[in-house]
């Protein structure tokens, strides 16, 4: 093994460490933003071998959106109309439409896709 090899995190010790922290999760023990900020720096860990960067606030356009999921704007808005992204639009003034970055990224990060109709995949 090499020295990146060893900081590296098996992927099954991620899943591993998530399901143990459930029950702490669902009593309240851990919170939500912890429980998230560790599973993001796991999953970053198993993959690079290196913790997630943070992430910086910016709103996105829907075409950056479409972007980010590899999806065309087209089908991202006919996705976005049958409800299938749990993040939600924000209107800036009357037309303009944009989304919160960290929230399209949580998403990816869960392991969602439009092509399995927006479920995490295990």
């Amino acid at each position: 093994m090499t020295g990146q090899d060893n900081r590296r995190v098996r992927s099954q010790t991620v899943s591993l460490t998530c399901r143990l922290l459930a029950p702490l999760l669902d009593s309240g023990l851990v919170l939500p933003s912890e429980y998230n900020i560790i599973k993001r720096n796991l999953h970053a860990l198993a993959k690079t071998g290196e913790l997630a960067l943070p992430i910086e606030s910016k709103l996105l356009t829907p075409q950056e959106v479409a972007g980010m999921l590899a999806i065309s704007y087209s089908q991202f808005r006919a996705l976005e109309k049958e409800n299938v992204f749990p993040f939600k639009r924000m209107m800036i003034g009357n037309k303009t439409v944009r989304y919160r970055n960290s929230d399209v990224i949580r998403y990816i990060e869960a392991g969602n896709s439009p092509e399995n109709g927006g479920e995490a995949k295990d």
